[in-house]
């Protein structure tokens, strides 16, 4: 998984060495790469397609390698992962089906690259394998931008459900509660707006690989996430809930995690 441009440098470095409690060198940080073996095939935008609404739609076909979700955030498996799509070089989400879309708010119109990036559960991506697109963003009826939002107090997160010490078994719906911050969907990999972002679900640590994406499951713009425990061990495990603003970049402090029994 590669950083954002908004990402790079010392103060974003800085930020992370405060929040994970990791000592975090200057410059510019190492790529997560890997050799998946995927030979991805973009089917849809075209090289050169004149985007004039405000959702960019995608296609894609993957072989030699099985897309799955269920084990995102856990120990690599050969030949299983899922892909990444990044606008601009910056990551919007991993993704599992064939098609995605991509809200193109907080997009100045102009030529833009959608990259499309076979990536390992650990969401090392598979660089030899990216594929990039070239448009042009022209809308018909252009999005006002985001107004920044200002609250009263700090943002914050806590954890609805499940309960500490629950067992669960398959799978569950890891739902929160968050205060003094706005979800967005639409903004994902955007450039940051002051109140707004979205959460990550990780388990077990938030220091494993670059930005604790090593053992992220997924992440959410809505008031839950379903946990899938097909790559995830019995036994105790912490989950964990962490604000992010729109460049996946974790809000200080504003964090949460349970401790439950997989069986």
């Amino acid at each position: 998984m590669r950083w954002s441009k908004t990402r790079i440098g010392v103060v974003a470095i800085t930020v992370l060495g405060a929040v994970y409690g990791t000592a975090v060198a200057l410059g510019a940080p190492p790529m997560m790469t890997v050799d998946t073996g995927a030979k991805l095939t973009v089917l849809a935008p075209k090289t050169g397609t004149t985007l004039t609404g405000n959702t960019l739609s995608t296609r894609v076909s993957l072989t030699n390698f099985k897309v799955d979700c269920r084990y995102a955030g856990t120990p690599n498996r050969k030949g299983i992962g899922h892909y990444h799509i990044e606008l601009d070089k910056s990551l919007i989400n991993m993704f599992c089906g064939p098609r995605a879309s991509i809200s193109m708010l907080d997009v100045q119109p102009g030529k833009h690259t959608v990259e499309f990036i076979p990536a390992a559960n650990n969401h090392a991506d598979d660089l030899k394998a990216m594929k990039k697109i070239s448009f042009t963003y022209k809308p018909a009826n252009p999005l006002p931008a985001v107004k920044p939002l200002n609250f009263a107090g700090k943002p914050a997160i806590s954890i609805v459900s499940p309960k500490p010490g629950a067992t669960v078994h398959g799978g569950f719906n890891f739902a929160v509660a968050v205060k003094n911050f706005r979800l967005s969907c639409a903004l994902y990999g955007k450039a940051n707006v002051k109140g707004y972002g979205h959460w990550h679900a990780n388990v077990d640590t938030t220091t494993q690989g670059m930005m604790g994406m090593g053992t992220m499951l997924g992440m959410s713009c809505g008031r839950s996430f379903h946990v899938s425990l097909a790559g995830i061990k019995p036994g105790q495990h912490k989950f964990i809930a962490i604000l992010e603003d729109n460049t996946h970049a974790p809000t200080i402090g504003a964090q949460a995690s349970v401790t439950v029994d997989v069986k």
